[in-house]
C-alpha cells in the first residue's frame, strides 16, 4: 500500500472534482492526466497536470516551506465558440476552489480517498492556445485548444 504525495494529489483532485461535473455539464468524462490520453479520444477533452510549484520559506531561519503549485488545464474542443464556453464554464466551476483528497495506492490503483482541506484558488491565468499555422492544417485536436493556468495553494506549511 502507498500513497500519492501531494503533487499527485493535486492533481487527482482537480480531475476527481471536475470529472462529474464536466460530464453533466457538457456530456463528456473526458478529463485526462497526460496529452498521450487525449490524442485520438473524442472532443470535447481536458488534460489537467501540475506545472511549476514555488516553495516559499514559511518563515526567516526555518526550513519549513509553504508550496504555491500551478495547476495547468488545457481544453481541447471542435470548435471556437466551444473552446471559450468551456473555459469560462471550467474557470466557474473552481474558482471558488475544491476538495483536496489524499490518496491510498494499492497494486498500482487507487484504493481510497479522504478528504484533507481545500485547494484554494489564488490566480487564473486564461490563454488561447495559437500554434501559429493556419488552423485548417491542424488536427482536429490542436484547432480549438485553451490553456488555463491555476496558481493554487492548500493553505498550510510543510515541515
Amino acid at each position: 500500500m502507498g500513497q500519492y504525495r501531494i503533487s499527485r494529489n493535486c492533481e487527482a483532485s482537480f480531475i476527481d472534482y471536475l470529472k462529474p461535473l464536466f460530464l453533466s455539464g457538457w456530456g463528456s468524462d473526458r478529463i485526462e492526466k497526460t496529452f498521450a490520453e487525449i490524442a485520438g479520444i473524442e472532443l470535447p477533452a481536458i488534460c489537467i497536470r501540475l506545472g511549476n510549484t514555488i516553495h516559499n520559506k514559511a518563515e526567516v531561519g526555518s526550513n519549513s516551506t509553504f508550496r504555491l503549485p500551478l495547476i495547468l488545464i488545457d481544453i481541447f474542443t471542435r470548435s471556437d465558440g466551444m473552446r471559450l464556453d468551456i473555459k469560462d464554464w471550467v474557470i466557474s466551476k473552481i474558482k471558488s476552489g475544491l476538495p483536496y483528497y489524499n490518496y491510498t495506492i494499492v497494486a498500482g490503483e487507487v484504493d481510497t480517498k479522504v478528504q484533507d482541506g481545500r485547494i484554494r484558488v489564488t490566480s487564473i491565468a486564461d490563454t488561447g492556445v495559437d500554434l501559429g499555422v493556419d488552423k485548417n492544417t491542424l488536427q482536429i485536436h490542436d484547432k480549438f485548444r485553451h490553456l488555463l493556468s491555476v496558481s493554487i495553494s492548500l493553505g498550510r506549511v510543510e515541515i
